[in-house]
């Protein structure tokens, strides 16, 4: 078996972190693309997508896509967290999976992450 961390039932690719206490999980890495912040230019800049969990307003959380370079910008303020301190940061589950998926997941196959029974129950009509 092979422990995953995840973020509302997707599997963590990488997580940022900032002083003020928001998150950035990296669930996907969408496509790359020239950005332009302020008056510089960000070349091959990779727009990522995932979990948002700003300080300012928790509850909001939300999935989507946001920007390595913007991360970047914050410098000092924003850095990414170590694989082996995910399990303490909000939000993060940590799953068992068979060893057969994580050879699936490295033949970029993806894994099959199972869903809490609660979240069975609503898809199969409440049963």
């Amino acid at each position: 078996m092979k422990n995953v961390a995840t973020i509302k039932g997707q599997p963590i690719l990488e997580v940022y972190e900032s002083f003020d206490g928001s998150y950035w999980f990296v669930t996907e890495k969408a496509w790359k693309q020239d950005s332009l912040f302020g008056r510089k230019i960000y070349k091959n800049d990779q727009i990522l997508y995932g979990y948002v969990r700003l300080s300012s307003c928790p509850d909001c959380a939300e999935f989507g896509y946001f920007s390595e370079a913007q991360l970047q910008r914050l410098g000092w303020r924003v850095w990414k967290v170590e694989k082996r301190n995910w399990s303490v940061c909000p939000g993060v589950e940590v799953i068992e999976v068979p060893e057969e998926a994580g050879r699936m997941e490295a033949e970029g196959c993806g894994i099959y992450v199972p869903q809490p029974a609660s979240c069975q129950a609503v898809q199969e009509g409440g049963r």
